[in-house]
Parts: structure tokens; sequence; C-alpha cells
């Protein structure tokens, strides 16, 4: 029986409106707030149904809609791995759990090595900032591509360019530069469905604000409890959350459960 709830509205395929997103977003959060409440190993099953869901959605709404012209992206293609990446904690925790399953003991000291060196170099940067750093997600593996592909973030999930030469030619110097032409449409799907895992961790009172990938990744490769503390509603990752994001959505005097 199909859940119309979580159903992707497409009488009307080229009016992708806000309030289809919001509705997205709404839906999300009602069917995954049950399994975040329940303890990080489920935490992280909802992080897992929702980035399955996004692809979902996002095939729907490419066969209904098509992105106006081919997307570039591939694997190997890294040029947009050095951009700010926002997560929520079930993403991060999903994340290091696969991380810990498939590498060995000398790879994760490794990774963890790099991770610490990025998160130096990027702790706090402002979106723009971080673009004039260039400093490559540490989660990229020898040859250029996601060591991570299979549960990388609803983020990196986003993002379709149409064109590689023009995200090589702003990526060399982004400043002042309008981004590269995407398919929007993808991108802001896969956003709805991250909102709605946020707002399913702050519905059973947990913390759904937005973290800084590179050092949510540090707290929880550093802190094996990270999990369990979090479920706890201990402030274990408060360090890794974006204040650039706060200021912008979370208004002054208010409890900052502002969702993505």
């Amino acid at each position: 029986m199909t859940d119309e709830r979580r159903s992707l509205p497409l009488a009307r395929p080229s009016r992708y409106s806000t309030e289809v997103f919001v509705g997205i977003a709404e839906g999300e959060s009602q069917a995954l707030a049950p399994l975040v409440a329940e303890g990080p190993a489920r935490a992280i099953e909802a992080a897992r149904i929702a980035s399955e869901r996004a692809e979902v959605l996002t095939a729907a709404a490419h066969a209904h809609e098509p992105p106006d012209a081919p997307i570039a992206c591939r694997r190997g293609c890294s040029t947009c791995c050095q951009a700010k990446v926002l997560v929520v904690a079930p993403e991060v925790l999903r994340l290091v759990a696969h991380l810990r399953a498939t590498c060995s003991p000398e790879d994760l000291a490794a990774l963890l090595g790099r991770v610490q060196e990025a998160d130096a170099r990027t702790r706090g940067l402002s979106r723009a900032a971080r673009a004039e750093a260039h400093v490559p997600c540490p989660l990229l593996d020898a040859d250029g591509g996601c060591g991570v592909h299979v549960v990388r973030p609803l983020v990196c999930r986003s993002w379709s360019s149409y064109d590689a030469g023009a995200c090589e030619r702003y990526w060399e110097a982004p400043a002042g530069k309008q981004t590269p032409p995407q398919w929007a449409i993808g991108y802001e799907l896969a956003q709805a469905v991250l909102a709605g895992l946020g707002k399913a961790c702050f519905d059973v009172g947990r913390d759904g604000t937005p973290l800084e990938l590179i050092a949510a990744l540090r707290i929880s490769l550093e802190r094996p409890t990270a999990g369990e503390r979090w479920h706890k509603r201990l402030p274990v990752f408060s360090a890794a959350r974006d204040a650039e994001w706060i200021e912008a959505n979370v208004r002054p005097g208010s409890s900052g459960k502002t969702v993505p």
C-alpha cells in the first residue's frame, strides 16, 4: 500500500513549489521519527531510509521533468569535494559505522589523521572561506573517487552539475563567481529529505542541528560512544554545529530547533 503522505506529487510535474518540498520534509519527519527515537542503530537505519527515499524521489522527478542537459557528474570527478557539507547526526553515525565495518584498523587510523588535519584547516570557516581554502574532503580515495559513496551524505547526493568544465573553472577561484549550473529539482528534493530527517530528530528530543561534516566525522571517529551520547541528549556534537547555518536560520531567543 502506498504511503500517500510520502509520495511525490506529480500531477503538475513542472511545478515543484515550496509547498511540495515542505510536504516532503514533513512526510519524511513523521516516517523517520519513530526510528530515531529507538537509539543510535535505528537512527542509522533512518539515515539509510532517507538516502534511499531521496533516490526514489529524484528518479521520479527525473522521469517526469528531466534535467535540461545531461548530468556531468562522474566517478572520479571530485572538483566540488572541497565545499562545506552539512549533515545531521544520523548521517554521520551511519557513515562512521560503515567505515568501522569496512576499514582495517590501520586504514581507519590513517583516515582519522586526514580528518584531523582537514578539521584543523576548516573548523569554523564560512561557506565562502571554505571554498577559497581548497581543502579536499578527507574521504576521497586515491583515485579521487568518494571512498564512502554508498553512504555519502544527502548534500553530496544532491549535486548534479550540467557542466564539469564550469565546475573546474569555478573552483579554481570561486570568490565572486556564480555557482555552476545544476539540476535544481534534484538538489531541492534531497534538501527536503534532509530537512525531514533533521526534524525527525528534533521531534523526538534529539539534536537535529546541521553539523559540518569534517568536524562531526572527527568527533565520531575519536569517540566510539558518540551515538549513544547523542541519543542520551548529551551535546557530543556541539563543536560541530554549523555556526553559519545557525546564524542564518535560528531566531535570537528561540529554542534553536529550526530544521535544515
